[in-house]
């Protein structure tokens, strides 16, 4: 990989590995389980990508865990998927078409060669088979519990090794021999077993096995064919590899700010600030001293670049510095935000309070939140790296510009709210979509 990324911000990176790096690998993966070392090279090329500014990727730049970074926008994350994820997704829709026997050559060849009559789920793995076939195998255990038959005429589901019935395959506890010994065959399906209502194994299995009474009597339909679903625990969901997904990814409690941050019509990279602030991984100097103390000695200042009073941190930055709180104060006026107080956490919870409100107001309050905290993030580390300072007059005049230039570009509504907000904005509504 020889891209230049050193001009592109992190929500520019962020596209190109949405877009780009995370689909380059799609169509290996939907044809074979791919090596362990081989997902660990292509998702440290991924991370690098999105967190170093040049072609070296050196390690030990990443702000948030890679983890934490794949997971869906909703739960926090940045909405990279995981490469083995989406790598077992893919493989598993192949056992689906073996299990539906989908009509192709492959599955043919699968059921001739391979399976040579007997059930998928208890096959043999052959010592010469190859790579393939053996990680599909290999699948079996975690897969099994997910496919869910609703049976419709009986023919195509195995009596025993298909989950058709709450209490799960019915070969987990009964033995082939005691099977065979009953008269039945190891490939009968449910219709065979089933007639006029009644189960036909042997009335002593209820003894030995309790479990088979909680099989209640099931409906054939005769002009009905067997159906698998996908079992989500207890949602049973239709068959596609983004369902099969959101079952084997890691999955997080959802966070409540998602929509804050990631709302639509948003500027990127002030975005990207936002979730690295929800996330407090901004690398504030109180936070890089928690990690080495022995960098104290090293850094120009403890205190605040932008006031020089209390120590550097999210909470300060945002918005209860002096030099903030002033830019917060003459910013705020502007989205109708004038009785909430310079505290991060007092923006952010007037914010989540409406943050299921389409109203364009709404809107311009979370891109001028979200701009207010970029730019002062930019001054912030202007003053420490390149020893630039402007007044806090100088940076709500850039804050309020950017906004501007935004709602020039969006198309709202026209409403007469709409058109009062654009009119204090200084805007023309000429190019605005009708309500």
């Amino acid at each position: 990989m020889n891209w230049r990324n050193k001009m592109l911000s992190f929500a520019g990176r962020l596209q190109l590995v949405l877009s780009v790096l995370s689909s380059m690998h799609i169509y290996w993966a939907s044809v074979f389980i791919l090596p362990t070392r081989v997902i660990h090279d292509l998702e440290a090329r991924m991370r690098n990508f999105l967190w170093t500014q040049d072609v070296s990727f050196q390690r030990g730049k990443a702000k948030v865990s890679w983890k934490s970074v794949c997971l869906p926008k909703f739960e926090g994350g940045l909405g990279i998927r995981r490469i083995g994820d989406v790598n077992k997704a893919l493989m598993a829709t192949h056992i689906w078409s073996i299990l539906t026997k989908r009509k192709s050559l492959w599955v043919d060849w699968v059921y001739d060669y391979r399976l040579k009559g007997k059930s998928f789920w208890v096959c043999k793995m052959p010592a010469n088979c190859s790579w393939s076939w053996r990680k599909l195998l290999q699948l079996r255990l975690l897969m099994r519990d997910h496919f869910r038959v609703q049976i419709g005429d009986g023919r195509m589901t195995s009596a025993w090794y298909d989950s058709w019935s709450d209490v799960g395959p019915l070969g987990n506890f009964i033995s082939p021999r005691r099977i065979t010994n009953a008269g039945f065959r190891l490939e009968d399906s449910v219709a065979d077993v089933y007639d006029n209502g009644e189960w036909l194994w042997p009335a002593a299995w209820r003894d030995i096995f309790p479990v088979l009474i909680q099989l209640d009597p099931i409906q054939l339909s005769p002009n009905k064919r067997d159906t698998i679903k996908w079992k989500d625990g207890n949602t049973m969901l239709e068959v596609s590899a983004s369902n099969m997904w959101q079952t084997v990814r890691h999955n997080e409690t959802e966070v409540d700010w998602s929509k804050l941050v990631w709302c639509a019509k948003c500027i990127p990279r002030h975005a990207f600030l936002m979730w690295l602030i929800m996330r407090k991984k901004l690398l504030t100097q109180d936070i890089i001293l928690q990690w080495d103390l022995s960098r104290r000695k090293n850094m120009n200042m403890i205190c605040c670049l932008l006031c020089y009073e209390n120590h550097d941190s999210h909470n300060h930055l945002f918005f209860e510095c002096k030099y903030s709180s002033k830019i917060w104060s003459t910013v705020r006026q502007k989205m109708g935000m004038e009785d909430v107080d310079p505290k991060w956490d007092d923006v952010v919870g007037w914010l989540l309070m409406r943050v299921n409100s389409k109203a364009a107001g709404i809107y311009v309050s979370r891109i001028l939140v979200a701009a207010t905290a970029y730019f002062i993030w930019q001054e912030r580390n202007s003053r420490l790296f390149k020893n630039q300072l402007r007044p806090p007059e100088q940076l709500c005049q850039v804050i309020l510009d950017t906004v501007r230039y935004k709602l020039m570009g969006v198309r709202l509504k026209r409403t007469d709210r709409v058109a009062r907000l654009l009119q204090d904005w200084d805007i023309r509504d000429d190019g605005f979509e009708g309500g």
